[in-house]
């Protein structure tokens, strides 16, 4: 499917030259059927409106029609009549006999994403703490912000606020108990933590087992195979990231060192259950400070919500959207307790997905 979507515009451009002889095709190769072809095939319709047409009516049925699509493209037949599509393909191969033919390699495919609703959000926000001092002021937005997108994005919505280091670890467990009938599960957290985990509002820590490991595949049947999906706004620790000058191709030095300590860092990060289909993403590396502006809402969560606004009527996947929450997140500059201190951020994802998430608009 990714290829097609990469690709749509120079399809549209080739294969407009005969429209008809693609839909003929197309049809007998059952690829469409004989309704559609017959939809598509209006006389009122231009021919790179057909072409259009065509190629989104492929896209909606999915990766196996898209591949079954592209492989026709790579027909002598097709070739011959559209001279352009020979340098965008290889020749197909012949097959080594007739129990083992030869296969093109397949484009990953995507995780289902099509139910409704999408699957459960749950937001747990900790603003008022026991510790008057420590409230997390401008959090409010956060909520505000991620609630919006994903009802926007076809998921049901639960907020929970104010949760104890107790009640956030019941509260997971409740949900990794419900019998998750959607596509997919997700689960922002929004407070304070440092080094060994998450803090309630109490100033109790619940540990990354806590949050993680009742999704497994083996405590959430209902949730195997499914993406799980966590987006974690907390500190990690009580330092500042520094801004580290870059030279090109140079690794020696200060500068080598510096970077050596931010991988050592990013692998020691945190843990999920050695389980697949997790997607975990954190605001900042192991041992530092997350930002929060307390008018706008924090750094990470705010460019969240905004890329994906922006990327996913695209198709893009998840793990292509948090790389440009990285780039702008690790854009931005506050100044730390001295004032010649500048403040840095850089967000850290985990990942065992199997397959792309798309998160489709509905």
């Amino acid at each position: 499917m990714q290829t097609l979507r990469d690709k749509k515009l120079f399809f549209i451009d080739t294969l407009s030259a005969d429209a008809s002889f693609v839909l003929q095709h197309a049809e007998q190769n059952e690829i469409i059927t004989k309704r559609e072809y017959n939809n598509l095939n209006h006389p009122n319709h231009t021919q790179e409106n057909i072409i259009i047409n065509l190629l989104d009516k492929v896209m909606n049925k999915g990766n196996e029609t898209c591949l079954r699509f592209l492989q026709l493209l790579q027909h002598e037949q097709l070739q011959d009549n559209f001279p352009g599509l020979k340098g965008h393909f290889r020749p197909p191969q012949p097959a080594l006999n007739e129990d083992s033919p030869v296969k093109p390699p397949d484009e990953i495919s995507e995780y289902k994403m099509s139910s409704v609703p999408r699957g459960l959000c749950v937001i747990i926000n900790n603003i008022v703490f026991k510790q008057q001092s420590c409230n997390r002021i401008g959090s409010e937005d956060d909520e505000e912000s991620l609630e919006k997108v994903f009802r926007w994005l076809g998921f049901t919505v639960e907020v929970h606020r104010d949760q104890t280091a107790q009640q956030m670890k019941d509260l997971l467990k409740q949900l990794s108990q419900k019998n998750h009938e959607g596509d997919c599960f997700v689960c922002c957290i929004l407070s304070h933590g440092g080094g060994k985990g998450v803090h309630g509002t109490d100033g109790g820590v619940v540990p990354s087992e806590d949050i993680f490991t009742p999704f497994s595949g083996t405590s959430c049947q209902s949730l195997a195979g499914k993406p799980k999906v966590f987006f974690i706004q907390a500190c990690r620790g009580k330092d500042y990231q520094r801004p580290v000058k870059v030279q090109a191709d140079n690794l020696e030095g200060d500068e080598a060192a510096e970077e050596a300590v931010l991988e050592t860092d990013v692998v020691e990060m945190f843990t999920i259950p050695d389980d697949a289909d997790f997607f975990v993403a954190r605001s900042t590396v192991k041992g530092f400070v997350s930002f929060r502006d307390i008018l706008s809402g924090s750094w990470f969560i705010q460019s969240l919500c905004k890329q994906l606004e922006t990327y996913c009527p695209k198709g893009e996947d998840i793990q292509s959207i948090l790389l440009c929450v990285n780039e702008e997140v690790s854009k931005n500059v506050s100044f730390g307790p001295q004032e010649e201190v500048d403040g840095k951020q850089m967000p850290v994802q985990k990942v065992t997905l199997r397959k792309k998430l798309v998160f489709r608009v509905p």
